[in-house]
This record gives C-alpha cells, sequence and structure tokens, in this order.
C-alpha cells in the first residue's frame, strides 16, 4: 500500500504527466493546419460563432463551446486576438480534459478495494487511464465532446457508486445533474450514459435488488425521454439520426451482415462478431460469480453493471458507425471489470502480471500507432496550408460567398477562408440568391477522393464523405495538386432538387 498523502502527490503526477505527454502531440509547435479531415476545426468554427454572435452556427450540443468561448474571452482581455485566443483555448483543454480521467477512476478503484486501500499494482490501471487509447491524438483533435463526455460519464459511475450503496434523494440529485451535463455536451456520450444506467438496472434487478432496480430502470426511460426531446430542441438533425441509424439495422450491423450479406466470410465474421462477445462475457461472469460469494453486494452489484455496460456498447444491432463510436468507452468499463476481477478472483500473482504486462504493451503499441499516424498522415500539410493561403489571396472569398464541400472540408472554408459552407446535402437553390458567389472546394490529393461514392444517391452519409463531382457548368478559378475551387453559377444540370429546391441527389 501507498500512503495517503503520497497517493496525492502520485495521482498529480500522472496527471500533470498526461498534460504534458498531450501538449507535446496536440498543443505544443503544433500548426494551426494539421490536415483536411480534423475535425478541430468545426470546434474553432462553432467558438467563433458563439463569441461574435452570441449563437452557435450550427446546432449542437453547447456546453463544451461555452467553456471554449469563456476561455478565450479571458485569453483576449490580455492582448490575445479572437483567432489565436480559439485555438489556444480549445488546444489547452483538449491536453487538459482526458488528462483529468484518472481523478474520478482513482476514486472508484478506492471505493471498491478492500478497506479502501488501493494496492501497488492497481496503480497501473490508473495511468491506463491517464492514457486512454486512442485520446493522445485523435479524441482530442477529431472528438472534443467525446473527451468531456467521457470525464462525465467516469464521474458517472464513480457516482453510481454511492447509489448501489446508499439509494437516497441527495445521491440520485447529484447523479442527475451530472448526467444533464453530459446531455447538454454530447449526443454520443449521452447515449453511453444512458447504457450504462441500463446496465446498472440489469446488475441491481439480476441481484435481486428489485426496488433499486426498478427505480432506475424508471429514471433510465425517463431519462432517454428527457435527451431525445433535449435532442430534438437544440439539434433537430441529431435527433433524426435515431431514425437514420434504426432503419439502417438490417443494412449495416452485425446481424444485418449476417442476413443480407451473400458473401460467406462476411456472414462468418459477423458470427464472430456476436458470439466472441457473448463467450467473454459469460466467462467473467461465470468466473466472478464463483469466486465473489463473501464480497459485499455492492461490489458485486457494481462490478455487474460495468460487465453489462461492456456488452450493451457491442451489441450487434448497432448500426457500424455507431458500434465505432461506442466503443471509443469500452476502455473505461473493462478497466474497471478487469481490476475487480484480478483484485477479488485472482490470488496468483503470476496471472496478474500477465494480464497487466499484455495489457501494457497493448496500450504502447496503440500509443505508437497514433505517434506513427501523425507523423505519416497529411504529410503535406504545409504545402496544403500554402495553397489556401494562395487561394485566399488570389479569389479574395468572403462571408457573403458560400463554399460547398465534403463533410470535414467545409469548416477549413469557414475558418481558413472566412466564407460560409455547406455539404452538399445541405445545398438549396435559393443559395444562389442569397450568395454573390457560390463555390465547389475538393481536395485533390491522393487517397483523399472516394471513387464512386458521390453517385450512390440511396446513401447521403455517403454523399457527405465525398467530394463533390465537377459539373459541365463549372468554372475551375483555382487549381493545385491538392486542392481545386470550382465556381458555379447556376444549378447544374448533373444535381436533383426536390419542390422545395432542397438538394436531393446526382443524376
Amino acid at each position: 500500500m501507498i500512503h495517503r498523502k503520497n497517493e496525492k502527490y502520485l495521482l498529480a503526477l500522472i496527471v500533470f504527466s498526461a498534460f504534458v505527454i498531450r501538449a507535446l502531440f496536440v498543443w505544443i509547435n503544433r500548426p494551426e493546419f494539421v490536415g483536411w479531415f480534423n475535425h478541430t476545426y468545426y470546434y474553432y468554427v462553432q467558438t467563433a460563432g458563439l463569441i461574435e454572435t452570441h449563437a452557435l452556427p450550427f446546432n449542437d450540443m453547447p456546453f463544451l463551446f461555452y467553456v471554449y468561448a469563456f476561455t478565450s474571452k479571458v485569453l483576449m482581455t490580455f492582448g490575445m486576438d479572437t483567432h489565436t485566443a480559439i485555438v489556444h483555448s480549445s488546444r489547452f483543454w483538449m491536453c487538459l480534459i482526458p488528462s483529468l480521467l484518472p481523478l474520478p477512476v482513482f476514486s472508484i478503484l478506492k471505493k471498491v478495494s478492500p478497506n479502501q486501500e488501493l494496492p501497488k499494482w492497481a496503480w497501473f490501471f490508473v495511468v491506463l487511464i491517464a492514457l486512454y487509447p486512442l485520446s493522445i491524438l485523435y479524441v482530442p483533435e477529431f472528438l472534443q465532446k467525446n473527451a468531456l463526455g467521457l470525464l462525465l460519464l467516469a464521474i458517472l459511475i464513480n457516482l453510481s457508486i454511492n447509489i448501489v450503496r446508499n439509494l437516497n434523494l441527495k445521491n440520485v440529485a447529484i447523479f442527475i445533474g451530472v448526467f444533464i451535463l453530459v446531455l447538454i455536451t454530447h449526443y454520443g456520450s449521452t447515449g453511453a450514459a444512458v447504457l450504462y444506467c441500463t446496465g446498472l438496472a440489469i446488475a441491481l434487478l439480476i441481484r435481486k435488488n428489485n426496488r433499486a432496480g426498478i427505480m432506475i430502470s424508471i429514471g433510465v426511460l425517463i431519462g432517454l425521454a428527457v435527451a431525445l426531446g433535449v435532442f430534438y430542441l437544440f439539434d433537430f438533425q441529431r435527433f433524426e439520426r435515431v431514425v437514420f441509424y434504426s432503419n439502417r439495422i438490417l443494412d449495416t450491423s452485425t446481424i444485418g451482415m449476417i442476413i443480407t450479406s451473400p458473401d460467406v466470410f462476411d456472414k462468418f465474421f459477423g458470427v464472430l462478431m456476436i458470439v466472441v462477445p457473448i463467450g467473454i462475457f459469460w466467462l467473467f461472469y461465470r468466473w466472478f460469480t464463483k469466486n465473489s460469494s463473501t464480497l459485499p453486494s455492492f461490489i458485486k452489484v457494481f462490478w455487474l453493471s460495468n460487465l453489462v455496460f461492456c456488452y450493451v456498447l457491442v451489441l450487434p444491432i448497432y448500426d457500424q458507425l455507431l458500434l465505432g463510436r461506442f466503443s471509443l468507452y469500452l476502455t473505461l468499463p473493462f478497466s474497471i471489470v478487469l481490476f475487480l476481477t484480478l483484485q477479488y478472483t485472482s490470488p496468483r500473482v503470476l496471472i496478474r502480471k500477465i494480464v497487466l504486462g499484455f495489457s501494457s504493451f497493448a496500450i504502447l503499441l496503440m500509443v505508437f500507432g497514433e505517434f506513427m499516424s501523425l507523423k505519416f498522415q497529411n504529410r503535406n500539410k504545409e504545402e496544403v496550408f500554402s495553397d489556401i493561403n494562395q487561394l485566399k489571396t488570389i479569389v479574395n472569398p468572403s462571408k457573403n460567398d458560400l463554399i460547398i464541400a465534403r463533410n470535414g472540408v467545409e469548416h477549413i472554408s469557414n475558418w481558413f477562408l472566412g466564407t460560409k459552407a455547406c455539404i452538399i446535402t445541405s445545398f438549396n437553390k435559393k443559395d444562389f440568391n442569397r450568395y454573390e458567389r457560390v463555390f465547389i472546394l475538393n481536395p485533390t490529393e491522393r487517397g483523399m477522393i472516394l471513387q464512386g461514392r458521390a453517385n450512390e444517391g440511396i446513401d447521403r452519409y455517403n454523399i457527405m464523405l465525398a467530394n463533390v463531382p465537377e459539373p459541365a457548368n463549372g468554372i475551375v478559378v483555382f487549381s493545385t495538386q491538392h486542392l481545386e475551387l470550382i465556381e458555379i453559377t447556376e444549378p447544374p444540370n448533373e444535381w436533383v432538387f426536390d419542390d422545395k429546391g432542397n438538394w436531393l441527389k446526382y443524376k
């Protein structure tokens, strides 16, 4: 055991080290232009809109953007210009927020350890969460709302221990307060929080705590209804994604792969994706229940709630895109399950060393993968940025112009070129009257063009991810090895619009 005073110093060192590591990747000497499809520009644009117009340019959950805007305002009072202040405030928080994850995790592990004393080997899990896989670079730049949502989810899981041990009004009120913060932060994190509460209710019902299980089950339903209502009010497009993902179950889910795919390998892989999670769940459940008869009831319920949470995050009914997003949360509950399993059912030191050693190797491999990804992806970013600046000088775009681009590129147009921007699926015929000029901006680098997807009129999501094909009436006004800007003065014949003028599909 480590002395409690020394625990605080060690925990502070882990958090600080995690912050410094992320700062080296994400903040210090990181160029402002970091590639075509880096979602960080979306957060810049949203924050700038909040500062300049006191409203978000794009409907979204607002909490993180208010944090960025407030921090930017503080930096601006010290003489920093708005553009620079937004960049630094975003990068500061994205270095700090994931680095704070060890704090709630440390609290969780303490609460479920014998006599609330953390064994030395358990610090591995605190470090594991500090260097959370995919969070060194990918999450802080691409999925910034996920990063805050993940931290709040960890706090929510920590608070659930208090509810399991003592279901009273105070503990429930605090839990609801944090759930509301998750709700106004991120759509996907709210879904994960609802799934965790579902796991908690199932665990309570299985462990015969029917009163608490039924109450939390009712709370889950109420929370889900409130969440959908908030999504409807704040961001109707995200609300529509619930229907969108539901309709894609038989097309893009694991079950859908088995039913609809003519490929035998796809069917075999689909069955494997169903059987393996069930097998892992069953093995953990049998092993723990066999060796945990003398444990306090709250530890059994908490362990089971996290195990169920792990499974419902990878259910075979999810659309593949949704499954990828939910899997980002998996390491958190699985670490808790693994810790409790090693703590209470594995007296052999060798087993513990093997598990921790293998996990360490996996973490280092993933961190190395992120480093290599940073090194090799977008290797021409300086050249691309030079082209963007040259385009800005020659074409002189303004807020009275509109640029149509694929998903991700439109926010680069907003941020670096100062124009209005949209994806093709959001375009309307009336935009030709609303704006002085209408352009199409396409990256032309090899490997950045999704061949064939632009003509798949059925799947609008794939269309969003593809370059906009150059129409016959388009005029190329700027072209380099890395990008092409095309001006259109009237609706192309290749585009189909509905009765209201909304873009519908390509012919």
